[in-house]
């Protein structure tokens, strides 16, 4: 039965990915994290993703912008053991109940674009400084990449800190989605290098992981069919209501085990 609702969920978060160009992880992370623990449902998630990222990636691989991409991968690179020690020392409660914290300030940080009529940032005309030329442009490439890792490296769920600054850079739409999957790709093979080294891919990953990869794949396969059907603006505010209530849902679970 496990093994059913985990092949939903990863279904369910691919499908999100193609037609958003995010949000598997934050999809996927806190549902999984109620069957399965934190701690096998950041590994499993880490070894399975990675084909979801290629695919969306390969889809917009024409507004990839490299420099900015680079420093972004660089600093999360380092961002990933750090959070990977963090996810084996800590108890499982109070990282839960931090990945509930982080999906909630994701999710209002959205509802505030919202409110200011800016959900569609990513697809307004670029910033001058976007490609990270300037001193500006790396030092918050560097920050957000290195949360990213951080976030990654312990959860998984990668996905906030670089979705939040290719809003603040105003990306252009094809440039949002290529340079979140270069990072997400990279960031998917550390954390599974990291896990590995750390002791955390055990036999039940492994198991999970089976499950995880069809489900996956139908996922993507809908996802690539219904994505020039839908209405990106109404489904954008579905999927800021489920992270929301995703995380509302992964605090009250932490502190219940409390």
């Amino acid at each position: 039965m496990i093994g059913l609702a985990v092949a939903a969920v990863f279904a369910l978060g691919s499908f999100v990915q193609v037609v958003a160009g995010f949000g598997s992880a934050l999809v996927i992370m806190p549902v999984l994290t109620q069957f399965v623990g934190i701690r096998t449902a950041a590994s499993v998630l880490a070894l399975t993703s990675a084909a979801v990222s290629v695919t969306v990636l390969y889809q917009n691989r024409s507004g990839l912008r490299w420099r900015e991409a680079t420093w972004l991968m660089a600093s999360a690179a380092v961002g990933v053991p750090l959070g990977t020690l963090a996810l084996k020392q800590l108890p499982a409660a109070p990282v839960v109940a931090l990945l509930g914290l982080v999906l909630l300030g994701y999710g209002l940080y959205s509802l505030a674009l919202l409110w200011r009529g800016a959900e569609d940032s990513n697809e307004d005309a670029a910033d001058p400084a976007a490609n990270g030329g300037t001193r500006a442009g790396r030092l918050g490439a560097v920050v957000a990449g290195f949360c990213a890792g951080l976030l990654g490296g312990a959860y998984a769920t990668d996905g906030p800190p670089l979705v939040i600054y290719g809003a603040v850079r105003r990306w252009p739409k094809d440039a949002f989605r290529s340079i979140l999957q270069a990072c997400f790709l990279l960031d998917g093979v550390l954390i599974v290098l990291c896990h590995g080294a750390g002791g955390l891919v055990t036999r039940d990953v492994l198991v999970y992981c089976l499950y995880g990869v069809p489900g996956m794949a139908v996922g993507l396969l809908l996802g690539t069919w219904l994505d020039p059907h839908i209405d990106r603006k109404v489904f954008h505010r579905l999927l800021i209501g489920l992270i929301l209530a995703l995380g509302a849902g992964l605090l009250a679970s932490a502190a219940w085990a409390r």
